[in-house]
């Protein structure tokens, strides 16, 4: 009896702990819900980052929202949890900083000193130089991918205030932290990315050769007719344009790395794209790709593991499916006869800088049978394709770098953008969008 007692005992118990561990695991955080907390007080600040019309009463009703409206968020966050939300948590911090410096006990005489050593001049300059170069990659083609134009440039303006207060002696430190930290908020409130995010213009980059994938290509079949393909061929030629004022000098090292080798790998596609024996080439490969034998080679692949720990491991399966796929792809045109050539080098090309794009090594081609591409180390070269890695330089995807999206991510608006605190919305031609500006 005392053993069954002392067995029961336990078995509560267990149950006990068990139920109190799984009562204190809390659910993720709607950022959804926490975004409409704070939003419309950050973006209701009269703060301005000149340093003028900072009143004594503009600063206490300005640092008395922030304190009201932390409050409620940190109220908010007991009942759920933000430590697997990097940007959620991003956020708090902005605007917990936005607080201390707005609510700082000197900061109406840091902000007098820092009125008095504003260039207005450097700042009026600095806003010019970011709409010109703005609508210059707007021209370019290099804004289409991302669709962020007024994100882009009202986190620029903004960041032309710091440049304004450069030359500023250091007792007006904690007011150029107060601007910054009230810069960084009012971001992340308009949902757009901090001034310093854009130094490196990686995702307009990228985005100029997802172009290239844009069409909707339908492989491996290709679509038919000569204009579709035509089309294609201009995007492809057009990629040079769109890169030639984007700025990738100030990214990353590995990260500028990985670009240029982007831009290597890219070489050979106007050339595939715009063969004039592509449209004739892609009936043919339409006609004797073996489907059959593309459908069973596909169903032999294993499936993408959904368990892996880590995004790296995640990404490395996701690379293996993608080119293994590309593998299938090609050897069911195998036996296509050489006057099919000019499409399966196109199919080629097109699946290599998907797969680069993705952050992906090449598979290896060792080559097909029939007349079809054969992948020789001279032609490779050509391609800028090694037979046993990645093409050009021979990257190889690090954890660090396998974060990427799989496409060009447009930016949404921000949020009434039209309204946002000390902007007004200046008309453009269809060329040339509205543009924020930022008053002095």
């Amino acid at each position: 009896d005392r053993l069954t007692s002392s067995r029961a005992t336990a078995f509560v118990l267990l149950f006990v702990l068990l139920v109190e561990q799984g009562a204190c695991v809390q659910p993720e955080c709607d950022f959804q819900e926490l975004y409409t907390i704070y939003w419309p007080v950050v973006s209701s600040l009269k703060f301005r980052v000149t340093g003028q019309l900072n009143s004594p009463h503009i600063l206490r009703e300005d640092c008395d929202a922030l304190k009201n409206v932390t409050r409620q968020v940190e109220t908010f966050l007991e009942g759920c949890s933000a430590d697997k939300h990097e940007e959620l948590k991003k956020h708090i911090r902005g605007l917990q900083l936005a607080r201390d410096s707005l609510c700082g006990s000197e900061l109406e005489e840091d902000l007098n000193l820092w009125q008095d050593c504003f260039d207005a001049r450097v700042f009026a300059e600095c806003k010019k130089n970011v709409e010109e170069r703005l609508n210059k990659l707007e021209l370019d083609g290099a804004m289409d991918a991302t669709g962020d134009h007024i994100c882009r440039n009202r986190s620029l303006s903004f960041q032309c205030a710091l440049q304004a207060g450069a030359g500023c002696p250091e007792t007006a430190e904690r007011a150029r932290k107060a601007v910054e930290n009230y810069i960084n908020a009012l971001m992340d409130t308009s949902k757009c990315p901090r001034p310093t995010e854009y130094a490196c213009e990686d995702d307009l980059f990228h985005g100029c050769y997802w172009e290239v994938l844009a069409p909707g290509w339908q492989l491996p079949m290709f679509p038919s007719g000569a204009d579709t393909l035509a089309e294609g061929c201009k995007v492809a030629k057009s990629v040079p344009t769109c890169t030639r004022n984007v700025q990738i000098e100030r990214c990353p090292e590995e990260k500028k790395k990985f670009l240029y080798t982007l831009k290597d790998g890219f070489r050979s596609i106007p050339d595939s794209l715009c063969n004039e024996q592509l449209p004739t080439g892609v009936e043919v490969w339409k006609k004797c790709l073996n489907q059959k034998a593309l459908e069973n080679c596909r169903s032999k692949i294993p499936e993408p593991n959904p368990n892996f720990d880590s995004q790296a491991d995640m990404h490395a399966d996701f690379c293996r499916v993608r080119g293994e796929t590309v593998k299938c792809e090609l050897a069911a045109g195998s036996n296509c006869p050489a006057s099919a050539r000019a499409a399966e080098e196109a199919l080629y090309d097109l699946r290599a800088i998907e797969l680069d794009l993705l952050e992906c090594p090449r598979p290896k081609i060792d080559g097909y049978g029939g007349s079809g591409f054969i992948a020789t180390p001279s032609t490779l070269v050509t391609r800028s394709a090694k037979t046993d890695g990645y093409g050009g330089s021979g990257f190889s995807p690090t954890p660090s770098d396998s974060c990427h999206a799989v496409g060009p991510l447009r930016r949404a608006a921000p949020p009434e953008a039209d309204s946002a605190p000390g902007f007004e919305l200046e008309p453009r031609s269809r060329k040339q969008p509205a543009i924020l500006k930022v008053p002095v």
